[in-house]
């Protein structure tokens, strides 16, 4: 939990805490950082504004190098404000005030994303691409690919039918499994930065079918 809120933080070390959680806290970007690369948490709720390095870059700086779930806390509202954070690499948000409640579901989720079902398939490959949803690993020409547990969900939904066309409404579920009404401006940022990453490594093509969805290869 990151946040120079100090009351915040104890609120929701607090809460999560009660759930059964351990939660380690940090007040600034810094420090942010530090306690990520010592303690490899499962989950990171990050807020933007925060001394020393911004929560921004923070979130930038974890998702190079990790697939950690992310959960930004901003004080904006608005479809340019998510569009940002997705952009940066968050998986999910929350809007200041929030209550406990969605704090707690919102955990959940994510925490269930990054160890869903998906787990229990096999192995799948796509010219040099290969996906392995038991070890969560993306990969071409056996070099791991840097991808978030969205980006990873959603390259699985993908291979699984390489060269056919994926609906945007079958990507939304398979990235978002546990979200009632997922945004679609959230598929565009993640797939976006999916196809970049596709694309520096080599991998099959990740072509957008207008008006209709996407496909692999």
């Amino acid at each position: 939990m990151v946040d120079d809120e100090r009351a915040l933080v104890g609120m929701v070390a607090s809460l999560l805490g009660e759930e059964g959680y351990e939660i380690v806290t940090a007040y600034d970007g810094e420090t942010a950082l530090r306690r990520h690369a010592e303690e490899s948490p499962d989950l990171v709720i990050l807020d933007r504004k925060l001394p020393k390095i911004s929560g921004d870059e923070v979130c930038k700086r974890i998702r190079a190098s990790s697939t950690t779930p992310i959960l930004m806390l901003t004080g904006e509202r608005g479809a340019d404000e998510r569009a940002k954070l997705l952009d940066l690499g968050a998986d999910d948000y929350l809007e200041k005030p929030f209550s406990g409640r969605e704090l707690r579901s919102r955990v959940r989720a994510l925490l269930r994303r990054a160890t869903s079902a998906a787990s229990k398939q096999t192995a799948t490959s796509v010219g040099r691409l290969r996906v392995d949803p038991k070890t969560h690993v993306a990969s071409v020409d056996e070099q791991a690919l840097d991808l978030t547990p969205t980006e990873f969900r959603l390259l699985t939904a993908l291979i699984t039918r390489p060269g056919e066309v994926l609906e945007r409404r079958a990507l939304l579920r398979a990235g978002w499994p546990e979200e009632r009404d997922p945004v679609p401006e959230w598929l565009k940022a993640h797939l976006a930065r999916l196809r970049s990453k596709l694309d520096a490594a080599g991998a099959p093509t990740l072509a957008n079918v207008r008006g209709v969805g996407y496909r692999l290869g």
